[in-house]
C-alpha cells in the first residue's frame, strides 16, 4: 500500500500551505507572524522596531484575517 501524502502530525512547525490558504501568517524561518487588531497597534510596533532595531517595516492590512501585520517594502 503506498504511503500516504498527509503531513505527520509530529513534525511540527507550519502547516501546509492548502490548509492556510494562504502563507502570509509564516515567516520566512517557520514561524507565525504577529497581527495587531488595529492600525494604531500596528503603527506603534513599526515605530517601535524603527527606534529600538533600526528595522524600517510598515504596517498593512492583511486579506486573510483582517487584521494588521508588519512588512517590508518590496
Amino acid at each position: 500500500m503506498p504511503r500516504s501524502r498527509r503531513p505527520s502530525r509530529r513534525s511540527g512547525g507550519r502547516p501546509p500551505a492548502r490548509a492556510l490558504g494562504r502563507l502570509d501568517h509564516w515567516r520566512a524561518d517557520g514561524t507565525a507572524k504577529h497581527a495587531f487588531p488595529d492600525r494604531a497597534s500596528a503603527d506603534r510596533a513599526s515605530l517601535a522596531a524603527r527606534l529600538e532595531h533600526g528595522v524600517d517595516v510598515l504596517p498593512y492590512r492583511c486579506s486573510f484575517c483582517d487584521r494588521w501585520h508588519l512588512g517590508s517594502e518590496r
